[in-house]
């Protein structure tokens, strides 16, 4: 069957409002507490992985996606980092991250570097967690290499990326 070209007008018409209706936070999972912005992601399998809000708009984080910060949330609740650098920065795999968080003493956690700018940390232990939760600055270290942030309001972010979980996540 061949449809008539006003036909076909009308139904690209329909789709064009329908797209311009739609929220962009709604269409990519958009989230955003304060000065960070970040989104729930999904797996290639379309399931969720984890929510991130990063200490910096989307579109910045697009437009350079150096020297910030990332904190995620998956589904099991444990909160992660993801830290990055300059470009030619580190080397890939494992790695030892040293976080200073304003001035308590450095720890040191696991994490993985996923190509030469920037560092993935799982988990943090509660106590780090609690650390961060309260602090204005931190320092993180990995082969040699130190990147700083200004922080704010990590409580409220923390607590933001909760509901995100609960909003994206798995319903039990």
């Amino acid at each position: 069957m061949r449809y008539s070209p006003v036909h076909r007008r009308s139904i690209s018409a329909a789709l064009l409002l329908a797209l311009l209706s739609a929220s962009p936070a709604a269409a990519q999972n958009l989230i955003s507490q304060g000065g960070w912005e970040g989104f729930a992601t999904r797996d290639a399998d379309n399931k969720f992985d984890h929510c991130a809000l990063y200490n910096r708009s989307v579109q910045m984080l697009t437009a350079s996606p150096y020297e910030m910060l990332g904190i995620t949330r998956d589904a099991a609740g444990q909160i992660g980092l993801l830290i990055f650098y300059t470009p030619r920065t580190l080397t890939r795999g494992e790695a030892t991250v040293r976080l200073k968080l304003d001035e308590r003493p450095p720890v040191a956690v696991a994490g993985t570097a996923l190509s030469d700018f920037h560092v993935a940390v799982a988990a943090l232990d509660p106590a780090t967690l609690a650390a961060l939760r309260e602090a204005k600055t931190m320092e993180a270290t990995v082969e040699n290499r130190t990147v700083r942030f200004d922080l704010a309001e990590v409580g409220a972010v923390l607590d933001r990326l909760d509901a995100c979980v609960k909003s994206y996540g798995p319903k039990s």
